[in-house]
């Protein structure tokens, strides 16, 4: 069955919309959402694939009936890897339009990987734009009340530059220990492979019972990394450490964690499992190395930024079964807040 083909005709008391790169990214994972919603006892309407293309290429979104007043929420992805980041982006900014100039009530989104979050601060030397703020300003402008996303690092930065539409970040917890269970040899390790994941794995590591090892990160070019492991740092050679990371692009960081451990154990066993897949040739020609060689054992990751490559080594699970009742439940209570406080202005 086409991926967009399909959809509720009932009389809901919410709406979830899809977008079209949604559905081509996350085939077969489209309504585990909105399933989750119905079993909260919530009416849900679906609306698959509400966007497309004019004969002359510009975007086009038609809305099967109008929104009656009801909360939507509106799935798209952003980072696939048939997809333009911008023109996704697009697309979901139009859909929000759409329904609030039809009568929708609170509209919000969510979008697995939030493209761009890298770009949360300014660096002088390289004057570029703060591309999240941006993006945090046409979504505004667009009609998102608020806007759902997995967490991928940097969470209380990326927090603080959306105001109007709010930032709810689905935590990786609960996506990292489904990854760990799926390990054929239990990890005796985590670890964390910058500052920034710190927090994240000892939190992990405390919730599952393992010690957890942090290493410091200098990042000496685009996608070149050096790793170091403290002095202090307890590495068994006989066990089974696993890096925990929340993105994986060029795979720098992870080529450099590897080598530090090794460095200080050259027998340790080492696997690894991240969020987010976006990967670039560096990153596959980097990974499959690391495979080739042995160095690593295997990387564990989600489908979260809609990226299912079958390279050596790599397996790839869905995130939306693991985060649907999570989303469903973010829009809920951000959908209610936003009802309140359009009932206070008036």
């Amino acid at each position: 069955m086409a991926p967009c083909r399909g959809g509720t005709a009932m009389t809901g008391s919410i709406i979830v919309a899809t977008c079209r790169a949604f559905a081509e990214d996350f085939p077969g994972q489209r309504d585990h959402i909105a399933d989750s919603l119905s079993r909260r006892g919530i009416g849900v309407d679906v609306h698959h694939c509400v966007d497309g293309r004019f004969p002359d290429g510009e975007l086009r979104v038609d809305l099967p009936e109008p929104g009656r007043g009801r909360p939507v929420l509106i799935a798209q992805s952003l980072t696939g890897p048939g997809q333009d980041p911008d023109a996704a982006l697009m697309a979901l900014l139009a859909t929000a339009r759409a329904y609030q100039d039809h009568g929708a009530g609170p509209v919000c989104g969510f979008v697995p990987h939030l493209a761009y979050a890298r770009h949360d601060r300014l660096i002088p030397s390289q004057r570029r734009p703060l591309f999240v703020r941006l993006l945090a300003d046409l979504a505004g402008a667009a009609g998102l009340g608020h806007l759902i996303a997995i967490a991928s690092g940097a969470e209380e930065r990326l927090r603080a530059l959306f105001h109007s539409p709010e930032l709810s970040l689905i935590s990786a917890l609960p996506l990292h220990r489904h990854l760990l269970e799926r390990l054929g040899t239990p990890a005796t390790c985590l670890v964390a492979p910058d500052k920034g994941a710190h927090s994240h794995v000892r939190q992990l590591g405390e919730a599952l019972g393992l010690p957890t090892v942090a290493l410091a990160k200098d990042r000496l070019g685009p996608d070149q990394v050096r790793a170091i492991v403290p002095r202090t740092a307890t590495v068994s050679a006989g066990g089974h450490a696993v890096v925990v990371d929340d993105l994986v692009t060029s795979a720098g960081t992870l080529e450099a964690t590897v080598a530090a451990l090794r460095s200080r154990a050259p027998a340790l066993r080492i696997s690894a499992v991240a969020t987010h897949l976006r990967p670039t040739a560096t990153g596959l020609r980097r990974l499959d190395q690391l495979f080739r060689s042995g160095a690593l054992a295997g990387l564990h990751v989600t489908d979260s930024a809609g990226h299912r490559t079958g390279a050596r080594g790599l397996t790839v699970v869905g995130a939306l079964p693991v985060v649907a009742d999570h989303v469903a439940a973010a829009f809920m209570t951000e959908s209610s807040r936003l009802r309140r406080a359009h009932a206070s202005n008036l």
